[in-house]
């Protein structure tokens, strides 16, 4: 059993993404910074990607990124490649991922994708409704009993927080989709 679980754990990676705004009025979201830890936390990558289209709203606040963070930052199509490498092939565990995968250009196949937002089990940890979906930062406070975010978002940190929280759902993994019932599970057969 040990070495089934080490063969697993080494095959499961925590992601998060910080984000800027492109386009008219920055509504347009583009990756700016990407995170990927391993089951223990150790950091397999993190660098600051510059976007494709020019940065109207650098979304500090939030992101924690400032322009100096772009200056030299890896440019898109080449970090997409990098962070790919990471994450192909691996269970992917994250908080609210569709943003990320988005921002990546990236449709994992649902089955390897652990979201911490769609964990019933957590929300029951948590002691929370299991009809609303809970932030990340929120989980992290009730269940690790940690704060989080409290200036702005540091992937490396949301990334670390959304695998202590797989953790402790780990045996009781349960997410409210089922991935047998969502085309993109087919796919590949097409």
């Amino acid at each position: 059993k040990q070495w089934y679980q080490r063969r697993v754990r080494g095959n499961i990676v925590a992601l998060d993404c910080e984000m800027v705004g492109c386009g008219r009025m920055g509504r347009k979201s583009a990756l700016a910074r990407c995170s990927v830890v391993d089951y223990a936390g150790e950091i397999l990558f993190d660098g600051y990607v510059r976007p494709i289209q020019p940065v109207t709203d650098y979304r500090t606040r939030w992101s924690g990124i400032k322009p100096k963070h772009l200056t030299s930052a890896t440019p898109m199509v080449e970090a997409r490649k990098l962070i790919l490498r990471h994450l192909k092939g691996k269970y992917l565990v994250g908080h609210d991922l569709q943003n990320d995968f988005q921002a990546l250009n990236f449709k994992p196949h649902p089955a390897l994708v652990k979201d911490t937002s769609k964990c019933i089990a957590l929300r029951h940890l948590a002691g929370l409704d299991v009809k609303r979906k809970p932030s990340l930062r929120l989980l992290t406070r009730l269940i690790r009993g940690k704060d989080i975010q409290s200036a702005s978002h540091c992937s490396i940190e949301d990334a670390r927080a959304a695998m202590a929280l797989f953790k402790a759902a780990e045996d009781n993994w349960e997410d409210q989709t089922n991935p047998f019932l969502d085309d993109s599970y087919w796919a590949h057969l097409t």
